[in-house]
């Protein structure tokens, strides 16, 4: 499954901006964020759905999210919160 395309995250501006206030995330290219070095959160159309991958609290794998409702946005910013903050007490 590829990388969602540009209008495809156009539908996602609100959920990403609200990523890219996390002040230690970097966004090397559009909808592809990293922590520290690693591949963290990226974002796929699957057959119309758009999924959010987030990568594990473990560091070995993602966590896939629906990020076509609000509800799923929230969750995906929340968890996303919480796995920078572990990263940052490590």
């Amino acid at each position: 499954m590829a990388h969602a395309d540009e209008a495809a995250l156009e539908r996602l501006l609100p959920l990403l901006r609200q990523l890219r206030e996390i002040k230690t995330l970097r966004e090397p290219k559009p909808g592809i964020f990293y922590l520290k070095g690693s591949a963290f959160i990226h974002f796929h159309d699957d057959a119309g759905a758009l999924v959010a991958d987030l990568k594990k609290a473990s560091g070995t794998g993602f966590d896939r999210y629906a990020v076509d409702t609000p509800p799923g946005q929230r969750k995906l910013v929340d968890d996303a919160k919480r796995r920078v903050n572990r990263h940052e007490e490590d």
